[in-house]
């Protein structure tokens, strides 16, 4: 069985990259290289500096294309993923399948139809699902196309495609090692954009008189945003509870923060497809609040591995154990916690760690796609 999974030339796929989708190829290639045997052949179409995968590796440039600004900023990189995609799929008589991961599979449905062998695509965003609904349609009749969600929350917005089955990422569990003491410190990972809730966070530690430390990328054009709302806040917090910033660490160093703080907190205005820190934190016994959007649900056991809070009283997801909303309700929450005797703690942290290892490691996840593979290519 040889199978072509097509990545990107935009960034390199190693250890070191910190987009979505680019730890979720990283993983997912090293876990297959432990798992497949000889049953199954990986070809990588990635860029060339992707050398350190533990498969062969074909591209069309030896360098990612975010090295040239210039590119970037006229927008057209798109077309050297184009031209990558080309490749890999004039090359399909050499291939059983492809596993399809550069954003949702958007830009390879144009060349379904000259394509034989089945491809399957992992689902990693649906940030315009007006757009993803009337698109998508447009290629409903490709019988060589399936999908895989990465929660069953991805289903509700796009229903009516060729699922598969939903895969949830998977993360080392080895790596993210457990910890059942914990520490004392509110923590919150994510990039540093208003979505994702940094600015809230601070605030709900502030009011909690609790230590917050933040870990997170300054996204492109939100650099003022940051300043103002992140940066000044930390600043201004002279005399209170510590408010520490760590910009754009790798994410191997925050191993040892998940380890060491009391709870993730992570109020993020967005529906998360999956939420990866959410199972990372968990993988190293810390509970985790956060709102009851997109997949979280799915991630976080209520009350069990953290909290679920609904994010406004006009916007109820389900009956949690706690019952305030929006910015009380994280407040609520986050108390809750703290409140916890330790053994109730390390029970909840204890949880949290085996909930990780049932459902969301990184061998599990290889597992299941093998037989994915094995499933579309009869």
């Amino acid at each position: 069985m040889k199978i072509a999974i097509i990545c990107t030339n935009l960034f390199n796929i190693d250890d070191k990259n910190k987009t979505g989708s680019g730890i979720f190829n990283h993983i997912l290639i090293n876990s297959l290289a432990k798992l497949k045997g000889d049953d199954c052949d990986i070809t990588v179409f990635a860029s060339g500096e992707s050398a350190s995968l533990p498969a062969k590796v074909e591209s069309i440039d030896c360098r990612p294309t975010s090295d040239d600004q210039k590119i970037i900023k006229s927008g057209k990189h798109i077309m050297f993923e184009l031209a990558l995609i080309s490749k890999a799929f004039a090359e399909q008589d050499e291939f059983d399948a492809y596993h399809v991961n550069i954003g949702d599979g958007d830009l390879t449905l144009p060349f379904a139809a000259f394509v034989k062998k089945p491809i399957l695509i992992t689902l990693h965003n649906i940030l315009n699902e007006d757009f993803t609904r009337k698109y998508f349609s447009l290629f409903k009749d490709k019988k060589n196309v399936f999908f895989v969600s990465a929660s069953d929350y991805q289903r509700k917005i796009l229903p009516d495609i060729n699922y598969l089955e939903t895969i949830y990422h998977g993360i080392d569990t080895d790596k993210f090692s457990f910890n059942p003491e914990g520490g004392g410190n509110i923590m919150w990972a994510g990039r540093f954009i208003s979505g994702k809730g940094p600015d809230i966070a601070i605030n709900v530690a502030q009011r909690l008189e609790r230590e917050i430390k933040l870990f997170g990328i300054i996204k492109s054009g939100y650099e003022d945003w940051f300043e103002q709302n992140v940066r000044r806040a930390a600043e201004d917090g002279a005399g209170k509870p510590a408010i520490k910033l760590h910009i754009d660490y790798e994410r191997s160093r925050l191993i040892e923060y998940f380890q060491t703080s009391k709870l993730l907190l992570l109020p993020s205005a967005f529906e998360e497809a999956f939420g990866l820190v959410f199972a990372e934190a968990m993988s190293c016994g810390t509970p985790v609040v956060t709102f009851a959007r997109g997949s979280a649900p799915e991630v976080i056991e209520d009350g069990v591995t953290g909290f679920l809070v609904n994010p406004s009283n006009d916007d109820i997801r389900g009956n949690w154990i706690i019952k305030k909303t929006g910015f009380d309700g994280l407040c609520e929450a986050a108390e809750r916690i703290y409140s916890l005797s330790p053994e109730e703690y390390k029970t909840m942290r204890l949880a949290s760690r085996k909930r990780a290892e049932k459902y969301f490691s990184a061998d599990k996840m290889a597992e299941k796609y093998l037989a994915a593979y094995k499933k579309i290519t009869g």
